[in-house]
């Protein structure tokens, strides 16, 4: 006989675990259940021999978003088809992409064929099934409405990528232009400002104070050039490992919320990834208090993180959430009127649903109106940048020109 590692939970409904001897697995799980112990884990003892699940929960296999939609629309045909959840995850986990993800659904149909609850296995992998996610999939386990609570999911978080998507591009597009407009400026200050200034040198005459300053500018530049990477490399790693801390992010997200064009997008995109969250929750029947607290991590904003922590302090002490935000700065008047209505009526859950619809349309209106806006600007900003660089050059021969035609 062997020994083995277990982890359970007992009839109580406490987390129990310990150690047992058996010929196999399969003994081990029926002596279990035996002892009024529902396993959750088995696996031999020996640090070579451990549990597939454990391991890949430990070195935190995640999943896209692209990913976890796929997933989650398969299973959800498969469910409505009529196939046993233990064999449609075996089938998801023999056709998943990666090796990683694959073994992750292998592991959790183990699990789910050892009696543990989808939810309760799907928890152990937090970053690829966000609690959202998991609380969605207990609320439809425990109603029996799983085909329904996947339906819901798919299009939670199909919208949900739309909108990151959209404020993504209308972040990423000038950032894009710009470096391009600094790449250009590089290469027109280290190779084609030399050439000018060696034919300017034959001319003998002294140049102007901005053809000067162009022309020491690219000597610095061709001088200096791997310290000038150098700094923009450590700059910039530094800026994204201080804007991924806590600290770093927080402090980029109240900068955004307050910048003139930006913040009223953040602003709107937050306030329909709140309600869409909400709406999804509500209606699939988690309590208002859990709603608040599970949206609270899926807003993705330092801000709007802050505002949906006090509207949870605040409702759990007995106010209505209408009530709660009305002084809030970061809610439109417009969502606050609509939501307290909808909770006066009582269809919270419907009435979130239309300020999710409304909110992202605006989303999606106001990108295609800064896509425009900032397009000129920036032309002009690298147009104005490059032509200056060029008349600078030829001022002075401009100067020679001006020389020659005076005689």
């Amino acid at each position: 006989m062997a020994e083995f590692i277990y982890a359970g939970v007992g009839k109580d409904g406490k987390k129990t675990e310990g150690k047992i001897e058996g010929t196999d697995e399969g003994q081990v799980r029926v002596m279990l259940r035996g002892m009024g112990i529902r396993p959750t884990r088995v696996a031999k003892s020996g640090a070579l021999q451990r549990d597939l699940g454990s391991f890949f929960s430990r070195s935190g296999v995640s999943l896209s978003i692209e990913e976890l939609v796929v997933f989650t629309r398969q299973l959800q045909v498969l469910i409505s088809s009529g196939v046993p959840l233990v064999q449609s995850l075996d089938i998801l986990g023999d056709q998943a992409p990666r090796a990683g993800s694959r073994s992750m659904i292998l592991a959790i149909k183990e699990k789910v064929s050892g009696g543990t609850y989808l939810w309760q296995a799907l928890g152990e992998y937090p970053g690829a099934f966000p609690k959202l996610y998991v609380s969605l999939i207990r609320a439809g386990e425990s109603s029996g409405s799983m085909d329904t609570m996947l339906k819901r999911l798919t299009r939670y978080l199909e919208d949900n990528d739309r909108l990151q998507k959209l404020v993504k591009s209308a972040m990423m597009y000038p950032a894009i232009v710009v470096t391009i407009a600094v790449g250009v400026v590089g290469v027109m200050l280290g190779f084609v400002i030399p050439k000018f200034e060696a034919l300017l040198a034959g001319a003998g005459q002294e140049l102007p104070g901005p053809t000067q300053f162009v022309v020491d500018l690219s000597h610095f530049i061709v001088g200096y050039w791997y310290a000038i990477i150098g700094v923009i490399g450590g700059g910039g790693y530094a800026s994204y490992a201080y804007f991924k801390s806590p600290e770093g992010r927080a402090f980029r997200d109240r900068v955004l919320f307050r910048a003139p064009l930006f913040g009223p997008l953040m602003q709107k995109s937050g306030v329909a990834r709140f309600s869409r969250t909400m709406t999804t929750l509500l209606g699939s029947g988690v309590a208002l208090i859990d709603a608040i607290d599970i949206c609270r991590s899926t807003i993705d904003n330092a801000v709007l993180e802050e505002a949906v922590a006090g509207i949870r302090a605040e409702v759990e002490s007995g106010k209505s959430l209408g009530t709660v935000i009305r002084g809030m700065s970061v809610f439109p008047k417009m969502a606050v009127q609509m939501i307290s209505v909808g909770e006066n009526t009582g269809a919270l859950d419907r009435m979130l649903e239309k300020v999710a619809d409304f909110y992202e349309a605006e989303v999606e209106t106001m990108v295609g109106g800064l896509t425009k806006l900032i397009e000129p600007l920036i032309l002009v900003f690298l147009g104005g940048t490059v032509g200056g660089l060029l008349i600078a050059m030829y001022l002075p021969i401009f100067k020679m020109a001006g020389g020659v035609s005076g005689e």
